[in-house]
């Protein structure tokens, strides 16, 4: 049975291309269908001040597979596709129907409607959602596994094995990220602010997949990825000081 979305029983109208929008139709237990994801967010140009400065884009929304089942009461989980093939796949819809978790980032449920055969959501994408104080324990955590030389791994390949006896620094993030969170969200502003930071510290050492680029380059040391992911937590820590 459907559960009542009371809380917004409509889709909200917004400005054009500020919205990502999902229309999924019933099939069994769950809801497949398409969600058009504005061009701004699939570029990942919406941090969590807004859309990048000096950003544009004139295409149209990018049609993109995904679907959703309840797992309980106000929670739904399924999946996106997202920027890249290689991204993980995870979507989510929590918290009281009020957070969207998506490949792209975190933003606001502006609002949803169903009826027998189908769900629907229209999702604010003007901005990603501010960071939790579980953003500052993913990237304490993180941290706490790059303890020193003998547990960091300069050979990431972007596979996290269980029970390493050495961490990247990418990995370490998707550890501390599950552990906190209870499930790895590609897009967790704890690894947002991370990359963040890496934008703007990383210079050439930056490739297609920054957090395991910065990590394996040689002239990385240890004492720069504690500065990183402590860089990273004052930031945080300030917009939810705000």
């Amino acid at each position: 049975m459907l559960a009542c979305f009371c809380w917004a029983a409509h889709v909200s109208a917004q400005p054009p291309g500020r919205s990502l929008t999902c229309s999924l139709q019933k099939a069994g237990t769950e809801f497949k269908g398409v969600c058009e994801v504005p061009c701004e967010v699939n570029a990942l140009a919406v941090n969590f001040d807004g859309i990048k400065s000096n950003f544009s884009c004139r295409t149209s929304p990018r049609r993109v597979a995904a679907s959703l089942r309840e797992v309980e009461a106000k929670r739904w989980i399924g999946t996106m596709e997202g920027a890249q093939p290689e991204d993980p796949t995870r979507f989510e819809v929590a918290e009281g129907l009020r957070i969207a978790k998506l490949p792209f980032g975190w933003f606001a449920l502006q609002g949803t409607r169903t009826d027998e055969n189908g769900l629907f959501l229209s999702i604010a994408a003007d901005k990603q959602l501010p960071p939790t104080v579980d953003d500052i324990r993913i990237l304490e955590r993180a941290e706490a596994l790059l303890a020193d030389e003998r547990h960091w791994d300069r050979q990431d390949d972007r596979t996290c094995r269980p029970n390493p006896e050495r961490w990247s620094l990418f990995c370490a993030l998707m550890q501390a990220t599950e552990e906190v969170s209870g499930g790895v969200h590609y897009r967790q502003p704890a690894l947002q602010a991370a990359r963040e930071v890496l934008n703007e510290v990383g210079g050439n050492r930056l490739g297609k997949h920054r957090l395991m680029d910065y990590n394996n380059h040689p002239d990385t040391t240890l004492d720069e990825v504690h500065r990183l992911l402590r860089t990273a937590q004052s930031r945080l820590a300030k917009r939810i000081a705000r």
